[in-house]
């Protein structure tokens, strides 16, 4: 039991690592804030416009649902980003191209806490910029 739970505390802390690798030091540090783009480095954000992240349930059959995310920056990278999301919550995603709403990401479950802390504390996003849906 001992050695599952060092394997398990192993993995966690190399998913953690992976996660901070792309996201960030802190604002005061780099004088500005960093972004998920789709280079290899990082990019300092300039002052983009402030937008609306949308987050959204979508009720499928019975209890399944799609949790959706639009209004994000057309310079982050998606993929990266739907990446460690299925990672660190447990579940399948993919990014649709939308008519409407552009690219947006579909995460398997009604995850929409969860993912606006993650995009809070990644701070791929502000708290301000996100707007929850279906409450």
């Amino acid at each position: 039991m001992l050695l599952c739970y060092r394997i398990f505390a192993a993995v966690l802390s190399f998913v953690h690592l992976m996660i901070l690798q792309i996201v960030l030091v802190p604002n005061s540090a780099r004088g500005g804030n960093i972004v998920f783009n789709t280079g290899e480095g990082f990019e300092e954000a300039k002052t983009a416009p402030q937008s609306v992240v949308h987050i959204r349930n979508q009720q499928r059959n019975g209890r399944k649902s799609l949790t959706t995310i639009s209004g994000l920056q057309e310079d982050l990278d998606l993929k990266k980003i739907l990446k460690y999301i299925r990672k660190m919550y447990s579940t399948n995603g993919t990014v649709k191209k939308d008519k409407e709403h552009g690219e947006v990401i579909q995460v398997q479950g009604d995850l929409r806490k969860e993912i606006a802390s993650f995009l809070v504390e990644y701070k791929v996003c502000s708290k301000e910029e996100i707007k929850l849906h279906g409450f």
